[in-house]
C-alpha cells in the first residue's frame, strides 16, 4: 500500500477564482431557473475540457446536482452520461437539457394555465403528509400558511392538467414553480438547514400575487430562454444520457472503455443531507409522498450524512483515514450523533466501490477530475483529497496533481483550532 501524501498539492487558487462556486451560474441563462448553491461552475466544466490534449467525445458525472456537467457537454456537442438520486434535482436536470421545447406551444400551456388559476371553483387534490406543513393544533410553528399552500398547489394542479397532452413541459413548469415554493413559505434556506423568517407568523400573501408571480418567471427568465435557446440545435442530446437514480448502480451500465472525461463533485463529507435541503420540493411537487419514501431516498444516497444509521463497514486501505478515525474516537463522549465514524467510513468506503465500477469503464487515457472539501469533526481534519488519493492509487490509477481551488472557513465552533479547510480537485489518469 502506497504510503499517503505523495502528491504535492498545487495553488490553482488564482485559475480557480470563482470556478468553484455556484454562485457564479445563478443568473446564466438556464441555469437561473432553478439556481443551484452547491457544486461548481459552468466555467469550471469548461476550462476542464478545453485543457485536455485531445478531443472529449464521451464525459461522465455520478453526481449531476443540478446539471452543470452535461448541460455544458452537450452545449460544446460532448456526450455525457449524468446520474441524480434526488428526484427533484433530476426534474431540473432533465428541465435543463431538454432542448426540443416551442415557443408558441410553451405560450399557449402557459395561457391555459393562467384561465385555469382565473376561475373561481378551481382547486388541487393533492393531500400533502409532511407534519410541519401548514397549521394544526399540535404545532408551534409551520412552513406555509394556508393560502399560500393551497395557492402553490393549485399551479402544480394547473401544470399537470395542461401538460397531460404535452409532457415536455411537466419538468420545466414544475422546476419553475420549485424556484417560488421558498419565497412563500415561512421558511428560507440557510446552508443545510431551513430556518424560520424574521416575523413569519405575521407574513401572509393572496393567491392573485402567487399565481402572477409564476407566471411572470414563465413569461419572463424562462421564455426568454427558451426563444435564445443556445443548445438547440445541439448534435448532443444530454437528456438522452441522464438517469434518476443510484450512480453505485448505474455506472455499470455504461460500456467498458467508452469514457473519456469524468467531471464530478460527489457530496462532502460535512453531515449534510442533501434530502433534508430540498425537502419542501420533494413534498410540494410529489417526488414523496409519506416518510417511508423519504427514508427510502435517504437510503440511496451517499453516506455523508447521518439522517440514517448506517451499519459497520469495513475500512477502505487508508492510513490516513485510520490515523483521523483514531483521534475522533478520543471524542466519543462528546458525539452529537453516535453514527459519525460509521458514516466517515461509509462515506469512504462508497467513493472506493464508485471508483472501482469506474475504472473500467474508462478508455486507456482516460481522466478524472474531483472536486471535493476537507472536512473537520471536534478539530480533527479529514483529509478527503488526500484519502481519496491512497484509495484511487490502490486500486490502480495514478493521482497526478492535487489542485487547492481555495480556503473554506469552518464553523465557529473549529475555527479557533482548524481555521480553515482544503477545496480541491483531484486530478487523476488511468495509468
Amino acid at each position: 500500500m502506497k504510503s499517503y501524501g505523495t502528491t504535492k498539492i498545487i495553488d490553482w487558487t488564482l485559475e480557480y477564482s470563482n470556478f468553484l462556486s455556484a454562485n457564479k451560474n445563478k443568473e446564466k441563462t438556464i441555469n437561473r431557473w432553478f439556481p443551484i448553491l452547491e457544486g461548481y461552475s459552468s466555467d469550471f466544466v469548461e476550462s476542464v475540457i478545453q485543457e485536455q490534449e485531445k478531443d472529449v467525445l464521451t464525459c461522465l458525472d455520478p453526481f449531476a446536482g443540478g446539471g452543470t456537467t452535461p448541460l455544458v457537454a452537450q452545449k460544446l456537442g460532448i456526450r455525457c452520461y449524468s446520474y441524480e438520486v434526488s428526484p427533484f434535482m433530476s426534474q431540473v436536470c432533465r428541465a435543463k437539457l431538454r432542448t426540443d421545447y416551442q415557443r408558441e406551444e410553451f405560450l399557449e400551456i402557459i395561457s391555459n394555465i393562467r384561465e385555469l388559476l382565473e376561475k373561481d371553483d378551481f382547486a388541487h387534490n393533492y393531500s400533502i403528509g409532511l407534519k410541519t406543513i401548514i397549521k394544526n393544533d399540535n404545532l408551534r410553528k409551520w412552513l406555509y400558511h394556508k393560502t399560500a399552500f393551497n395557492s402553490l398547489l393549485n399551479i402544480r394542479r394547473a401544470i399537470q392538467i395542461v401538460t397531460i397532452n404535452n409532457y415536455k413541459y411537466f419538468d420545466i413548469l414544475n422546476v419553475t414553480l420549485g424556484s417560488i415554493l421558498l419565497k412563500y413559505s415561512n421558511v428560507f434556506r440557510d446552508g443545510k438547514a431551513l430556518k424560520y423568517k424574521v416575523n413569519w407568523n405575521k407574513q401572509y400573501y393572496k393567491s392573485k400575487q402567487i399565481y402572477k408571480t409564476f407566471i411572470d418567471k414563465c413569461l419572463g427568465n424562462v421564455f426568454l430562454d427558451i426563444c435564445s435557446n443556445e443548445y438547440e440545435k445541439a448534435d448532443v442530446k444530454n437528456i438522452d444520457f441522464f438517469l434518476n437514480g443510484d450512480c453505485r448502480v448505474l455506472v455499470n451500465q455504461i460500456e467498458d472503455q467508452s469514457v473519456d472525461l469524468v467531471i464530478t463533485s460527489p457530496p462532502y463529507l460535512n453531515s449534510r443531507d442533501y434530502t433534508d435541503s430540498h425537502m419542501i420540493e420533494l413534498w410540494m411537487l410529489g417526488h414523496v409522498s409519506s416518510y417511508e419514501e423519504v427514508r427510502a431516498l435517504r437510503n440511496k444516497t451517499m453516506r455523508s450524512h447521518v439522517q440514517v444509521k448506517w451499519e459497520n463497514t469495513a475500512h477502505p486501505k487508508s492510513k490516513i483515514l485510520s490515523n483521523r478515525l483514531s483521534k475522533i474516537m478520543n471524542f466519543e463522549s462528546k458525539f452529537w450523533n453516535k453514527s459519525i465514524p460509521n458514516m466517515i467510513v461509509g462515506y469512504f468506503c462508497d467513493l472506493e466501490n464508485l471508483l472501482a465500477m469506474i475504472k473500467p469503464k474508462l478508455k486507456k487515457d482516460g481522466k478524472l477530475y474531483i472536486n471535493v472539501a476537507n472536512s473537520s469533526y471536534y478539530g480533527v481534519v479529514i483529509e478527503t483529497d488526500r484519502i481519496i488519493e491512497e484509495i484511487a492509487t490502490n486500486l490502480g490509477y495514478v493521482v497526478t496533481e492535487i489542485r487547492l481551488g481555495r480556503k473554506i472557513k469552518t464553523s465557529s465552533q473549529q475555527y479557533e483550532e482548524v481555521g480553515w479547510l482544503r477545496e480541491t480537485v483531484i486530478v487523476i489518469n488511468l495509468r
